[in-house]
């Protein structure tokens, strides 16, 4: 499409909403320059970069379907697709793709109505990171509402427990969990932004792990903030998510497709399960949470006591200020949020490859459906674009310096331990209650408390199961520095042979 030269009366409302007010003189200028200024915009579309970025055409591929109830009867699918992958590490594995992650022909919905529709026409690079180890892609699945909520509820349909289909799976990324645990892939990936990938690990009894924020790239994914968005592996236990993390793993912050140097190794490799020398802090604030379930608490201390039996140094720590550290992230992500909605859901100035065909297709979307976007996306823009134009974002600095300290608060105390320990989250998996709508939810639901300050901070963070209360899964957290994810899986992997 031509780019059509501005009028001054487009200008002219533009600058208004700007803060500007411009003279006849100014406007008239401007109105000229930039129609000057169109052949800078023409030059940059008149470049076809597919080739430079890599062909998908060459994978045996199949666009997919939506299955029945029947196929189907967690809700966890939102398409059942096919990508062959190459010979590698992972070949023969079946892996299954969150839905804000794009896999090439195959629809993307978010779990929302608003983007419904959407194909993608690249690869991210996780995916083609998949498919170059070996695995094959083999369906999308369901997940909460534009990644908003933890609990499990999509714009199509719940989606449900495993272990109990009158509890939810919890989210965002709950229909990865749910292909896991029900065994239909030997894996899959989910995304993590606020405790994505932790949350329905836990909930649904499975190991999920949200790397140091870095080490896996983000590019072709569809997230909420630069800041916090994580993608991460999922599997039955450690050694396959080791396993994935080691073929996805390696920055690429210029290219679609070339490692960065960023420190990476071979997890599965490190899986000893010897944790004799390692020293875990017991977070005190992380068990102090309101509304915790004491039997979830006991749980989880009688997992950490088993580290303690097979060698660990254990003892109790502190970071008072991991009390307030939900509150820190909440302010952030509103405006954080409203950067990347206002950038067409991808924001600006990262060094990355953007998805020009999703911000296209997004930026029509909520022009013409924004009223169907879940309740709390809608409360956190109007959060922060009040906050935003009423106090200038001193809040969001504000937030944003805090979670700097709070980087310095845990790392001080990863200096004393190797490891930090708490429960995943305090209570079990939700009932679902179809009675209840999603502002009644919006008020109730909280299940972030101890995985969302670790989006802010950048922590390695693993979900390892810990046991389970009246038949319900409860996961244990383990968090280690920044760029030390083999140390947090291997002291999963010992938890995990400790309870075989």
């Amino acid at each position: 499409m031509p780019l059509r030269p501005p009028t001054e009366a487009a200008l002219n409302e533009l600058a208004a909403d700007l803060y500007l007010d411009l003279t006849d003189d100014e406007l008239e200028v401007f109105t000229e320059l930039a129609e000057q200024r169109l052949d800078s915009y023409e030059t940059v579309m008149s470049y076809d970069l597919l080739p430079r970025l890599g062909g998908t055409e060459r994978r045996e591929r199949s666009s997919g379907y939506r299955p029945s109830s029947d196929e189907d009867p967690y809700n966890a699918w939102m398409s059942r697709c096919y990508v062959g992958g190459d010979e590698g590490d992972l070949e023969g594995w079946e892996v299954a793709i969150k839905d804000n992650i794009c896999v090439a022909g195959v629809e993307l919905t978010c779990g929302s109505q608003v983007v419904e529709g959407y194909v993608p026409d690249r690869d991210a690079t996780v995916v083609t990171r998949l498919l170059e180890a070996g695995a094959d892609i083999v369906g999308k699945t369901n997940m909460d509402d534009m990644a908003m909520t933890r609990t499990g509820h999509s714009a199509f349909g719940p989606i449900r427990n495993p272990h109990d289909e009158d509890h939810l799976a919890g989210g965002s990324s709950g229909g990865s969990a749910v292909a896991v645990v029900t065994g239909e892939v030997d894996a899959a990936i989910g995304s993590d932004q606020g405790g994505s990938v932790r949350i329905p690990a836990a909930l649904c009894g499975i190991v999920g792990h949200k790397p140091t924020y870095g080490l896996v790239p983000y590019t072709g994914c569809i997230g909420i903030e630069h800041a916090i968005d994580h993608p991460g592996p999922m599997g039955p236990d450690v050694e396959s998510v080791a396993r994935v993390l080691s073929a996805i793993a390696g920055s690429n912050e210029r290219d679609l497709r070339a490692h960065a140097p960023v420190p990476v190794e071979r997890y599965e490799e490190s899986l000893d399960g010897d944790v004799s020398s390692l020293s875990i802090g017991v977070l005190e604030e992380g068990f102090d949470r309101p509304g915790s379930d004491d039997a979830v608490l006991e749980t989880v201390h009688e997992a950490i006591d088993t580290l303690d039996d097979a060698g660990a140094s254990v003892e109790e720590t502190s970071v008072p200020m991991h009390a307030d550290a939900d509150a820190i992230h909440s302010v952030c992500t509103a405006e954080g949020l409203l950067d990347a909605m206002l950038g067409e859901g991808l924001g600006h100035g990262w060094k990355a490859w953007y998805n020009q065909s999703w911000i296209e297709s997004f930026g029509k979307f909520r022009r013409a459906q924004a009223d169907d976007f879940p309740a709390i996306l809608k409360l956190l823009l109007l959060m922060g674009a009040y906050t935003n134009r009423e106090y200038h974002s001193r809040y969001y600095a504000q937030g944003m310096n805090l979670a700097v300290e709070l980087t310095t608060r845990y790392d001080e105390a990863l200096e004393t331990h190797d490891l930090l320990a708490m429960p995943t989250t305090v209570v079990t998996a939700p009932e679902h209650r179809p009675e209840r709508d999603q502002f009644e939810r919006l008020r109730t639901d909280d299940v972030v408390a101890n995985t969302a300050p670790f989006n802010r901070t950048g922590h390695p963070g693993v979900s390892v199961p810990a046991g389970d209360v009246d038949g319900l899964p409860v996961g244990l957290m383990l968090v280690g520095s920044r760029f030390d994810d083999a140390t947090v899986l291997n002291a999963a992997r010992a938890l995990e042979a400790e309870r075989e």
